[in-house]
């Protein structure tokens, strides 16, 4: 109870959508890049729609047994995360913990794709738009203000349009009265009509826009800097597994000039006692 109540599931949330999301994002840029190198233009952005859905699905083998825990530890049918793996596993079975998978799917792929499909394709039809306004003909630079703007757009369109699937998919997983997805379906329209399916609409909506405002972007920003790191000489640049700070960097570039002085007053015929510790830079 109390406000600790609004947070329930919280950890298991963080674990399991942390290690998917990083699935989910490894699988979507590598077949990206496939796409940009083997797609037609006219094409990728259709594409875009379909990587994201497989992208999804590799996704998922983590993301819908931590959905299940978290969704039971919020309905008070277990009261820990040890107590929900002990006892799907003593009642269930390994498959248990993919209780309600179809209806995780049936949202969260249509979910996925429309996500980054749309954010993606905004993006795109944004940037084509402001650079044939451009008067110099340059390619116009996205700014990050486009991009949250573009986040807030694409959160606020998914939210409404698969607030029916969550809410099925949450019936699924908390309640044993259905065979299936579309027997959830039939039930929950014919007891209660067909806007029923759209119960909580407004609240996802409210949730969605501000949290994909901020976690699209805010991936974009990390994108960037590790393609940075990696393509230029930066303090950041990852070599041979290692960060080199920018206190290291300062510290070896002195070594180096010391190494360029000792290589010169040996030619001199200067004796120089650094010599040891400059050979590697010879």
């Amino acid at each position: 109870g109390g406000i600790g109540g609004f947070y329930s599931g919280l950890g298991t949330y963080v674990v399991s959508d942390g290690l998917a999301g990083s699935l989910k994002f490894a699988t979507y840029e590598a077949l990206k890049g496939w796409v940009d190198n083997n797609v037609k233009e006219e094409q990728k952005g259709a594409a875009l729609f379909l990587v994201a859905g497989v992208a999804f699905i590799a996704s998922s083998v983590v993301l819908v047994p931590g959905e299940l825990i978290k969704q039971r530890l919020q309905m008070g049918q277990i009261s820990s995360v040890a107590e929900g793996f002990s006892t799907i596993w003593k009642n269930e079975g390994i498959l248990g913990f993919f209780t309600g998978y179809s209806g995780v799917c049936l949202r969260d792929v249509p979910y996925t794709m429309m996500e980054l499909g749309i954010y993606d394709n905004l993006k795109s039809m944004y940037i084509n738009w402001k650079s044939k306004q451009s008067t110099d003909g340059e390619d116009y630079k996205i700014t990050q203000w486009d991009e949250i703007i573009a986040a807030a757009i694409t959160g606020g369109i998914i939210g409404y349009l698969t607030a029916p699937l969550d809410n099925i998919k949450t019936k699924l997983m908390v309640d044993v009265g259905y065979s299936g997805f579309f027997d959830c379906v039939s039930k929950t329209v014919s007891a209660n009509g067909f806007s029923a399916l759209f119960n909580g609409g407004g609240a996802r909506v409210a949730w969605l826009m501000p949290f994909t405002a901020i976690y699209l972007p805010v991936y974009e920003v990390f994108k960037r800097r590790l393609a940075a790191a990696k393509s230029s000489d930066s303090p950041l640049k990852v070599k041979g597994g290692a960060q080199m700070t920018p206190v290291r960097q300062i510290m070896n570039e002195r070594l180096v000039n010391t190494c360029s002085a000792t290589r010169v007053g040996l030619q001199r015929g200067v004796h120089i006692i650094d010599n040891a510790r400059c050979t590697r830079y010879y």
